[in-house]
């Protein structure tokens, strides 16, 4: 007996005996060939020839289920990525060989909304991640990055235009967009670039991308688990987000503001979206184009010493400064956190 496609062929070598009673007749072998259950696979055409035969049900059942399994197989194997070896080498081979760190990852800060009450420069950081916004009318910061939007509009591309002036105070600029590039050369910029974890860098493929663009650091996909998180080459450097709320959604419309005849209440307290099970979504508005950003209603909280990183990222959207203090100290200790509002994520 044989199931047949374009490549997979399962045979069996089941005995059966002729029979004068037609006992597995043709419609009784459709019957139990056509039951695919839940896979995804649907039998569209059977050609076959039916003898009187005496064959048990469960073995036509064998034969299918065997005939599924390989086709899944047949189709994994298909779509895998196959990396360009040369891609591979020519990322190792940039700087030195690739080993295990010893000394431990710095720990940077990220706002996702500035807050001026909190004094940001006696906090214990190596650097920090600014929006672009929040720094046209703030002193200079320490060890500061600049962080462009994830949607690059007319109102931001006018707003960075006329503030060109905030680039020379700070370290470098993290772009949330491949396209912010040509955007940093249309202006001249020549800061260092790092790129943010909505680039969604996955692979050595996707490294090599940023290489070109002669961008020198990225923050790894929260997508990613630690075995995929270490295939990475070490010749950028990588920085990992260890604390925070991830960004599930940007979106053109702003509840906030339809909700209330905007006049920019979003700058007045917090605010957040309530799901059927009670679980509160933070909401953060962007006042320059109008634009939301929704968080998870958990707070990701991970240990990294197993994954090989230059830099460790916390991300602090409402916390204050005596929480952010508490924070920083926890992930300097390699530690996180537990509990109902906590999760890790892809890192079991």
């Amino acid at each position: 007996m044989e199931l047949y496609n374009d490549a997979i062929c399962v045979e069996s070598s089941i005995k059966y005996e002729k029979t004068d009673v037609n006992e597995l007749d043709k419609n009784r072998i459709l019957c139990q060939i056509q039951k695919t259950g839940n896979t995804i696979f649907n039998i569209k055409e059977i050609n076959f020839q039916v003898e009187n035969l005496k064959l048990p049900i469960s073995k036509i059942n064998q034969l299918r289920r065997e005939a599924i399994e390989r086709f899944e197989m047949a189709l994994e194997q298909s779509i895998q990525r196959k990396y360009d070896k040369e891609i591979c080498v020519e990322l190792e081979t940039k700087g030195e060989t690739k080993e295990t760190k010893e000394t431990k990852p710095k720990v940077n800060l990220y706002l996702q909304k500035y807050d001026d009450k909190i004094d940001y420069e006696s906090l214990d950081y190596h650097e920090i991640y600014v929006p672009f916004q929040d720094l046209i009318d703030q002193k200079q910061m320490r060890d500061c990055i600049a962080v462009l939007p994830n949607i690059m509009d007319e109102n931001y591309e006018k707003l960075i235009s006329r503030n060109l002036a905030v680039f020379k105070n700070v370290k470098g600029v993290m772009i949330s967009h491949l396209s912010q590039v040509e955007f940093l050369k249309k202006w001249g910029i020549t800061k260092k670039i790092v790129g943010n974890d909505s680039l969604n860098i996955t692979n050595q493929v996707s490294e090599k991308v940023l290489k070109d663009l002669e961008i020198e650091r990225f923050t790894l996909s929260p997508e990613l688990d630690k075995k995929q998180m270490n295939e990475f080459s070490s010749c950028l450097e990588k920085e990992l987000v260890v604390y925070g709320r991830v960004c599930l959604m940007t979106s053109k419309y702003c509840p906030i503001g339809k909700n209330e005849n905007c006049h920019q209440i979003c700058r007045q307290g917090n605010y957040e979206l309530k799901d059927r099970k009670d679980f509160k979504f933070p909401v953060v508005a962007d006042c320059v184009n109008c634009h939301t950003r929704i968080y998870n209603s958990k707070i990701l909280s991970n240990y990294y010493d197993k994954i090989e990183v230059d830099f460790v990222r916390i991300d602090i959207l409402k916390e204050t400064q005596e929480e952010i203090e508490n924070i920083i100290s926890t992930v300097k200790m390699g530690k996180r956190f537990s509990g109902e509002n906590y999760t890790n994520g892809n890192l079991v």
